[in-house]
């Protein structure tokens, strides 16, 4: 043990104490002692230690105690036998009691420490070092997602960032502008500022005053819009709701009905009632009354502003339509690796480098249906196993707040009977070596089933597509610094229609999961027995970045 804080003379007094002749250990050194005693607990831990060996070393010393007890009481000893009165010499005082408990006080100590380091494998002067942790993150789920915005301006704390967003539960005040939000079961709500409405579930909403128009959806269940008086159930309904600051509600139904339930605190409706398509009502605290319904007092949809090429450009990230400079002869031969903005390098065949990327060019076709300046015409076709990887400017970060969209054509030509080897896909990699490498993947699988792949989730989804047929694929990949990422794809077939924003149904969809990967590269790959056509890659940051049909290059 060590002998930091004991004093010096401690190691004499103990030594003297338990060796000295009787009379030699006086009642000064005896308080000294017991001084250092009390003001020392390594004194005292060391005390115990030698009380423990020499504990019945002398044979003389009970008799010893006894006798330095019956002096600091200052009473003779009582003898059982009766001798002639002689002279007693009184030992000098040794406090002998304070000995005799220090023993049991020792002993006691022994004990102790021993069930303690049974029970808990440690002293009490060895304490483990206890390690302040944070508690773990709780994943909430997303419930709804910003799909258009204009002209807004958001207040609280927590404002939405950019069209596009998905959201959590979370209370939200819009100043001004127009905003439409999508919820997961389908349903959509649009809003007029100022208006302020908490986002509670996938199927419930609640709005303490403004401008609401609720679009129903006929696959979701039941939506609940709650008011400070009142909650309003769906029924295959489009309705517009004015929400006053005093819980008065003017509810004008365009389709379907709306079923009006009192809240709990409202006591003045007893029961639900029904409002019908072309209705419209006040409802107030304490009486129902008709109103005229005026479809025109509420932006149903959310007006947008057509985009001009310029503002295109500014929100696209990446373009390639591989379409070469010169044609050569053969056409095939023509170089198509150098097209297209928002690259670093030309398309190469292997990562990090290698040589000029195998693949045959037709550059006087197009698998966009839509007519295409003459410098996007060309797409490139690659066969038996031919990989082409190329690096981005500006990476796909999954470590920020952000939303990024992706698109491309794709063709699977038919290559005979064989079902093994047959698929092509096109994907974001990291060029940084990682003992798991990730990946975002979209494409075709071998049995023509579209196929979105983040992570360990491979998601496959029927009917399967068909060869010679071109398909267009969208992604939106949601990525987060501190919620949960996702991704969305959906496959477009030629007669289907490109909505203007996002699409309300996905091909293909991830659940949510963490990733913080920054996606620096792309790869096309066709499987060894397997030929794909690609077309018109774009990377961007809203839906119209990357469904918009001129080339972002012709941009000043």
């Amino acid at each position: 043990m060590s002998a930091q804080g004991i004093p010096p003379e401690f190691e004499n007094l103990l030594n003297r104490l338990l060796d000295s002749p009787e009379g030699e250990f006086s009642s000064t050194d005896f308080q000294q002692f017991q001084n250092i005693l009390e003001n020392s607990p390594e004194a005292m831990h060391q005390y115990f230690e030698y009380i423990d060996i020499n504990t019945g070393i002398k044979s003389d010393w009970n008799e010893r105690l006894k006798s330095l007890e019956q002096t600091v009481i200052h009473q003779p000893p009582v003898s059982l036998d009766v001798q002639p009165a002689t002279p007693i010499n009184t030992p000098t005082p040794r406090r002998s009691n304070f000995i005799n408990y220090a023993l049991v006080a020792a002993a006691s100590m022994m004990i102790f420490l021993f069930l303690e380091w049974m029970i808990s494998g440690h002293f009490f002067w060895n304490q483990p070092q206890v390690t302040q942790t944070e508690p773990p993150a709780v994943d909430f789920p997303y419930i709804a997602t910003l799909t258009r915005a204009t002209d807004c301006v958001w207040g609280g704390d927590t404002p939405p960032k950019f069209s596009g967003q998905r959201l959590l539960s979370q209370d939200l005040f819009l100043e001004e502008g127009y905003a439409e939000f999508r919820f997961d079961t389908g349903v959509r709500i649009v809003i007029e500022g100022p208006t302020k409405i908490k986002m509670d579930s996938a199927c419930c909403a609640t709005v303490s005053s403004g401008k609401v128009v609720l679009h129903g959806y006929e696959a979701a269940p039941e939506f609940a819009l709650v008011t400070p008086q009142l909650t309003f159930h769906d029924i295959g309904t489009e309705y517009g709701a004015k929400i006053h600051a005093d819980g008065e509600v003017d509810l004008h139904v365009f389709e379907g009905a709306v079923r009006v339930d009192p809240n709990q605190d409202n006591k003045l409706f007893t029961e639900s009632i029904i409002i019908k398509e072309g209705q419209a009502r006040q409802l107030k605290e304490n009486r129902i009354e008709d109103i005229e319904i005026k479809p025109e007092d509420f932006k149903r949809e959310v007006p947008t502003n057509p985009k001009n090429i310029q503002a295109i450009r500014e929100e696209t990230r990446a373009y390639d339509s591989f379409h070469p400079t010169v044609i050569s002869d053969p056409e095939s031969f023509s170089d198509w690796r150098n097209a297209g903005i928002g690259w670093k390098n030309p398309w190469r065949n292997r990562l990090n480098g290698g040589d000029p990327a195998r693949g045959d060019s037709q550059p006087l076709k197009s698998l966009a249906g839509a007519k295409l300046a003459d410098d996007q015409l060309g797409l490139v076709e690659l066969r038996k196993g031919n990989t082409a990887w190329r690096s981005l400017e500006k990476p796909v970060r999954l470590n920020k707040d952000a939303i990024y969209y992706l698109s491309f054509y794709i063709q699977k030509q038919n290559s005979g009977n064989s079902t093994d080897k047959q698929y092509g896909n096109l994907s974001l990699q990291t060029s940084a070596p990682a003992k798991h490498q990730t990946r975002i993947l979209l494409g075709m699988s071998s049995q023509n089933f579209s196929t979105l792949q983040a992570g360990t989730q491979v998601i496959e989804n029927a009917p399967p597509l068909q060869s010679n047929k071109t398909y267009f694929f969208v992604a939106k990949i949601v990525a987060s610094e501190n919620a949960l990422d996702q991704i969305f794809m959906r496959a477009f077939a030629p007669e289907e229609t490109i909505p203007g924003h996002e699409p309300p149904v996905w091909t293909c969809a991830t659940d949510p999961f963490r990733d913080s990967s920054v996606y620096d590269q792309v790869r096309l790959h066709a499987a060894r027995n397997a030929e794909f056509l690609f077309d018109e890659l774009r990377i961007g940051t809203t839906w119209d970045s990357v469904i918009n049909t001129q080339s972002p290059a012709l941009a000043p």
